[in-house]
């Protein structure tokens, strides 16, 4: 589940290497993960206390619904209408509904990748910027509590004292249970405005999930100058991770920051490859991977056991993520791109012709049983390109199409490209002559 090419020198001097058992631990947990039981009762007890009620109170719960379904009103909204808000009272409440159990196993997932990419140090510090009530946090105890020997030290930073006060009630107890993971106490702060002297530093990983995009009228440069700040808080070889929901609007305005980022002199490790060494160009970036879907708890079962209750299931894992790096480690390492291929950012001159090209794999399958689809990218073009390879043309040869990780780079040789004037994008037609190789380096999944 990931890639062993990285730079010695930028390496933890003492890397959290798995056991065959602790592997099969973790594989075991994401072929059917759900939120652990002693965390899904402190959830439900910490709801008790906010309301003076059962969890699953009748009152309880129509409250919680109505505070999701105006969260989602607030995250759809655009503009100056947009105003989403998981601070205050059940909005709290709606969020470790709703959005915990999700985005808990979605951080496992990341932090596997992280783990088995070798980015992890046998000790990890992490710092869990605008933590929420800690659902980060919680991802940490809950996947070094499946691992012996390891330990982990988590600092969470967020403004909301009703946030905070989730926070101390749930990741500190599920901390205590597992007994590998400290918790320090959480900072009460402005995440533009964090005070430097309660930052102990350096952190392993910094960590900032879907908190990015509900900064007001802060645009792409100013939230990557922001991230900037905090990198100088990482250790020797650290790593900061953005997260933020998979919809168009977030997921491409990661993307803005990531280039951003780039400027300022960060390197992307992952997903992203840049296999021409320039410039991204994002406008209409649009990418994320998938996961496996999660088992609902029972605080989400009874949710949704009301009128229309599959607006209150989100069980289905959709992220885009970036991981950071500022001593130019990257997960590919220096890959070599063969001599005669096309930039994606030159395809408008080679419409109707069959081409030779490289280009990273970033996207699930989002074709149907009789069309293969999924979106490439190299780096270069501004227009959406997206592979397509017919189900009747599929063979041995082209097949690593399929196979492929998310972010893993791609040969295709001889290759047909197509222009789509309705869409304003462009298809590279994977043909029965056409093969798909992985570029030195590459993955499948």
């Amino acid at each position: 589940m990931g890639m062993r090419r990285y730079l010695s020198m930028t390496r933890p001097s003492d890397p959290l290497l798995l056991s065959p058992e602790e592997a099969r631990k973790q594989e075991v947990f994401f072929s059917a993960p759900r939120v652990p039981r002693r965390l899904e009762r402190l959830i439900e007890e910490h709801i008790g206390r906010k309301t003076g009620k059962a969890w699953d109170d009748r009152v309880v719960l129509d409250r919680i619904r109505a505070a999701v379904i105006a969260q989602k009103g607030q995250y759809w909204a655009r503009g100056r209408h947009r105003q989403i808000s998981y601070e205050k009272g059940y909005d709290v409440l709606a969020y470790l509904a709703y959005h915990f159990p999700v985005y808990l196993v979605q951080t496992d997932l990341l932090l596997h990748r992280l783990v088995t990419e070798g980015l992890v140090p046998r000790h990890l510090r992490v710092l869990d910027v605008g933590c929420g009530p800690g659902v980060v946090s919680a991802a940490v105890v809950d996947y070094f509590g499946r691992l012996e020997g390891a330990t982990a030290e988590v600092t969470g930073l967020d403004r909301s004292e009703e946030n905070l006060e989730a926070y101390a009630a749930i990741v500190g107890p599920y901390a205590g249970h597992k007994g590998v993971v400290s918790i320090n106490e959480p900072v009460l702060a402005d995440l533009c405005h964090p005070p430097e002297d309660t930052l102990a530093g350096p952190f392993d990983l910094i960590v900032f999930s879907n908190v990015l995009n509900e900064l007001r009228d802060v645009g792409p440069e100013e939230k990557a100058a922001l991230v900037a700040g905090y990198a100088r808080l990482l250790s020797a070889g650290g790593s900061i991770l953005i997260v933020e929901p998979a919809e168009k609007e977030t997921s491409t305005g990661l993307r803005e920051v990531q280039r951003a980022l780039v400027e300022s002199g960060m390197t992307v490790y992952a997903p992203c490859t840049y296999l021409w060494g320039a410039p991204c160009q994002p406008e209409r970036c649009w990418t994320f991977e998938s996961g496996p879907e999660i088992k609902p708890p029972r605080l989400m079962e009874a949710l949704a056991a009301g009128k229309e209750g599959y607006r209150f299931r989100n069980t289905d894992i959709k992220v885009s993520y970036a991981v950071l790096r500022t001593d130019g480690l990257t997960r590919w390492g220096a890959l070599e791109r063969p001599a005669k291929t096309a930039r994606l950012g030159a395809l408008s001159s080679h419409v109707g012709r069959q081409v030779n090209l490289c280009a990273a794999r970033m996207s699930g399958e989002i074709g149907d049983e009789k069309r293969h689809v999924v979106k490439v990218c190299d780096g270069t073009t501004k227009k959406p390109v997206y592979a397509v390879l017919p189900e009747y043309a599929r063979n041995k040869g082209n097949e690593s199409l399929l196979a492929a990780a998310y972010g893993a780079p791609l040969l295709f040789t001889n290759a047909k490209v197509k222009y789509n004037k309705e869409a304003d994008t462009y298809s590279v037609i994977v043909g029965k002559k056409t093969t798909v190789t992985l570029l030195d380096g590459g993955e499948e999944s």
